[in-house]
């Protein structure tokens, strides 16, 4: 096997890489920048996410189906579960993939969350790198239940894994609540680990695991010692504020993939909007968004889409430009939107009706607010 290197140099030091597999083109796939975290200087900034880099819609669906058919074959009943925040809406697209492609009834989807809702836990982890790190898993609704507790397949997905330490961290915690699974996929774009970690993965969760994947190869990172170590933002929400009442993202608490419904609102009030769009969603709300902007692209409308984070990214490298803001929901975190096209109109999709007028992010660009949430719940 010929095995292809590359070295990318981002301010914080230096990112060597060594590509085994690349289904898909290493430069359309992904580019790199420095985090504004001393914990991890580097970030794999993806192309083709939908996150910090603005991304055709078509695109995006693509990589959703690419990686859903590596995963179509798995028993079910089948656990799909997106890494918040930045893999809610690859996730979700996953999950919806399998089920409509093949016809499947028997796959649930679940997102991790860093939203507190006031009903029952399944569990919850820490994401020993990242700067807001908590992370919970609801119970879902008693219907769904039988799905979450019995499903023989777990499927975990994210943008990217370097370590798999999280998501072996998330699987060992569902199988405390389940220990039919017979098999384990963590799924990304880009993955990273060496022959040796994933065998010390799969015998760590004590069950076959696979790893599907665009990209596959291994990466080292060296520090640039010159390279002051950034301070993290404050980043710290009220212990004691919950999200009920505009967390009404059904993802959430799970949902059987297949039955997505577009709402037509959208489309209807942009109808008159022919010039670019970038339809950007928020934070852990993203897979409406990109729905919304895919049907737009369809009907011919010239659309980009990305959403905002609580990711702190320093400008330069990838990071042409950053907006920072208060969050959406009332936790008074920074929040983050990279290398929006100031030429198209910002169109900002929230899960609650009440968002766009508490939230000052549309206004400072200049652009429009929708929320379409409630349509989509009626299913």
């Amino acid at each position: 096997m010929t095995l292809r290197t590359v070295t990318a140099s981002i301010q914080a030091g230096c990112l060597n890489l060594t590509l085994r597999r690349e289904e898909w083109p290493l430069d359309e796939c992904l580019t790199y920048a420095t985090r504004q975290n001393p914990r991890r200087l580097y970030l794999f900034v993806s192309k083709v996410l939908g996150k910090h880099w603005p991304a055709r819609p078509s695109v995006m669906r693509e990589v959703h189906r690419r990686l859903a058919a590596k995963i179509a074959d798995l028993p079910g009943p089948l656990l799909v579960m997106g890494m918040a925040e930045t893999a809610t809406a690859l996730g979700r697209g996953v999950a919806e993939e399998v089920a409509v492609q093949n016809g499947r009834d028997d796959v649930l989807y679940l997102q991790t969350t860093r939203c507190r809702l006031s009903r029952p836990l399944a569990f919850a982890f820490d994401e020993s790198h990242s700067h807001a790190p908590d992370h919970a898993v609801y119970l879902p609704e008693p219907r769904l239940q039988p799905l979450f507790r019995t499903a023989r397949s777990l499927v975990l997905v994210d943008d990217e894994i370097s370590t798999g330490r999280t998501l072996a961290e998330l699987a060992r915690a569902y199988l405390q609540v389940n220990l039919q699974v017979e098999q384990i996929a963590l799924v990304s774009i880009a993955c990273w680990l060496s022959a040796a970690r994933q065998r010390e993965l799969a015998a760590l969760l004590e069950r076959p695991a696979q790893f599907p994947a665009l990209i596959e190869g291994e990466f080292s990172f060296t520090a640039d010692p010159a390279f002051p170590p950034p301070a993290l933002p404050d980043a710290v929400a009220d212990a004691g504020q919950y999200h009920d009442a505009i967390a009404i993202d059904p993802a959430r608490i799970g949902v059987v993939a297949g039955d997505w419904r577009l709402p037509e609102c959208p489309l209807s009030l942009l109808q008159n909007e022919r010039e670019g769009l970038t339809v950007i969603g928020t934070g852990e709300y993203a897979y409406t968004p990109f729905r919304v902007a895919l049907a737009l692209e369809e009907a011919g409308y010239d659309v980009l889409y990305q959403s905002t984070t609580r990711s702190p990214i320093l400008v330069g490298d990838a990071i042409a430009s950053r907006w920072e803001f208060t969050d959406h929901q009332g936790d008074g975190i920074p929040n983050y939107l990279y290398n929006l096209d100031a030429d198209r109109l910002p169109v900002v999709i929230y899960e609650h009706p009440a968002m766009p007028e508490l939230h000052a992010l549309p206004n400072a660009l200049g652009g429009l607010a929708l929320a379409v949430e409630e349509p989509c719940r009626a299913w």
